[in-house]
């Protein structure tokens, strides 16, 4: 077993042995995550396929990979297999394969935005998904929203300003506080939001 395997499955355990939602737990996964994703050991299922769509589907995969880590690690077992041999199966055989349709446009599968979220909000039972949403924001669990910065301006991240456009934000109030023009960091929302909507809708629907 490499060093990285070993500290990999140390943090694993750390965070099964931690309890649910405690701050042990979360930093023990975000680290975690953060040494799955650095590792360059990260399976590339049928490369080569899906000319053009390729990287979007693989995005798409990780990143349901990555919340299952976080939502599931309990099932991991440090006896069977090394942290990286578990998520590239889990990549290969899983992730990968439910991720062709959804970015290849089945009917079936609904792209959300944080604004009909919003909207069915009011027609669920409690937590709303309004809640469940901010809750996914704000705790960040694989680390993927605070990553994605506007260009040039590290500061600006997507969860800053998701956050901001959930608690009721205009445009203008947003591109004031950051100095940032109205309709970069309009576009820059939009692209994210289109990078992580399954990402967050799968977050509400497991909770």
């Amino acid at each position: 077993m490499t060093n990285l395997d070993e500290q990999l499955k140390q943090l694993a355990i750390s965070a099964q042995q931690s309890p649910a939602l405690s701050d042990g737990r979360q930093i023990a996964l975000r680290q975690l995550v953060n040494g799955i994703l650095s590792s360059g050991r990260l399976c590339h299922p049928q490369r080569g396929l899906f000319s053009g769509r390729y990287e979007e589907i693989y995005d798409e995969a990780m990143q349901d990979l990555m919340l299952y880590v976080c939502r599931s690690i309990d099932k991991y077992d440090p006896e069977r297999a090394s942290v990286m041999a578990w998520v590239n199966v889990l990549l290969d055989r899983r992730f990968f394969r439910e991720a062709v349709p959804k970015v290849l446009g089945q009917p079936s599968v609904q792209r959300v935005t944080l604004d009909n979220l919003d909207e069915l909000a009011s027609a669920n039972e409690p937590p709303a998904l309004t809640e469940l949403l901010r809750e996914c924001l704000e705790t960040d669990p694989a680390g993927l929203f605070k990553r994605e910065c506007l260009e040039g301006r590290s500061s600006v991240n997507f969860q800053t300003v998701a956050l901001r456009r959930l608690a009721g934000m205009s445009w203008q109030e947003i591109s004031a506080e950051f100095d940032v023009r109205v309709g970069t960091v309009s576009s820059f929302y939009s692209r994210c939001l289109a990078k992580f909507s399954q990402y967050m809708k799968a977050y509400c629907q497991a909770s």
